[in-house]
């Protein structure tokens, strides 16, 4: 089974110089983990939510909101982003992508066709085509 069917398509992403704040909105608005950076039209990065949090200032130290807004505002998604991230092209086997993704211990990989990013497959896209499997087997 080739992910071409189970890749999603209609993909948030942000360029490379856009503030954290951005990240902050896209991933709370479109209840996304996962978004995409790119230079251009060239995937550069990955930031997931869990980056997100690791960036952000502690709400637990005694700060002020000003600085918190400074931070959220200035800061590049390119200095929190993971560079070079492991991608596939459309043509891979769902198989062969829960590999990868097991072994790097990550939980989306972006889809990548003639240097252009094309979609996106998730562990909640894998978990869905299992889960239509067995139901069919039932």
């Amino acid at each position: 089974m080739n992910i071409r069917k189970r890749m999603q398509t209609e993909i948030v992403t942000l360029q490379v110089n856009e503030p954290l704040a951005n990240a902050v909105e896209a991933t709370a608005s479109e209840q996304i983990r996962h978004l995409p950076i790119l230079d251009g039209d060239r995937l550069v990065g990955m930031v997931s939510d869990r980056d997100i949090k690791q960036a952000l200032p502690s709400a637990i130290i005694e700060g002020n909101k000003a600085e918190y807004d400074r931070v959220l505002r200035e800061t590049p998604v390119r200095r929190i982003m993971r560079v070079s991230p492991i991608t596939v092209g459309p043509s891979a086997s769902l198989a062969d992508v829960i590999r990868l993704m097991l072994d790097h211990r990550i939980s989306a990989i972006p889809i990548v066709e003639g240097g252009k990013l094309v979609g996106l497959l998730t562990d909640t896209d894998v978990l869905q085509a299992f889960l239509e499997l067995l139901e069919t087997l039932e």
